[in-house]
């Protein structure tokens, strides 16, 4: 996916919060976008606890917590309270076969009617892909293609 196709409000998974806090090329790439707000990114905590200990396996816990406070404290993405989105996050999980956090992504994007962004077209996602987008009646986006 170009960068200059991503546009507007958008939640981001967890795989891009990553790919921001390593300063990959593409996640280089999304924060541009941001700083100009070309694109406005939602977050839930879920992803922020799942960037840190992920973070935390690849650098050490004290700059995984330095890295996602950067985040935090630019005030540029929005961290929503996902305490009304439990019944969705059950529906979700129940129907499909993928995780609990990108239940969480997937229902936010759903209660809010924005797209969503994953890096990445994961195998669990690819027999369900169509049903999932049907589900939180939006687009599921992918930075990178296979």
């Amino acid at each position: 996916m170009r960068r200059g196709s991503l546009k507007g409000d958008m939640v981001f998974d967890t795989s891009i919060i990553i790919e921001m806090s390593l300063a990959t090329t593409y996640g280089k790439e999304l924060i541009k976008s941001i700083i100009k707000e070309e694109i406005i990114p939602y977050i839930t905590m879920l992803n922020i606890t799942e960037a840190k200990y992920i973070l935390c396996r690849i650098l050490g816990i004290d700059e995984s917590l330095k890295r996602i406070g950067l985040i935090l404290d630019s005030n540029y993405f929005t961290i929503v309270n996902t305490d009304t989105l439990s019944d969705l996050v059950s529906i979700c999980k129940c129907r499909f076969p993928i995780s609990l956090a990108d239940c969480h992504t997937l229902s936010l994007a759903k209660k809010m009617s924005l797209p969503v962004l994953f890096y990445k077209l994961e195998k669990e996602f690819r027999p369900i892909v169509q049903e999932l987008k049907n589900w939180i009646n939006s687009e599921i986006l992918f930075l990178v293609g296979d």
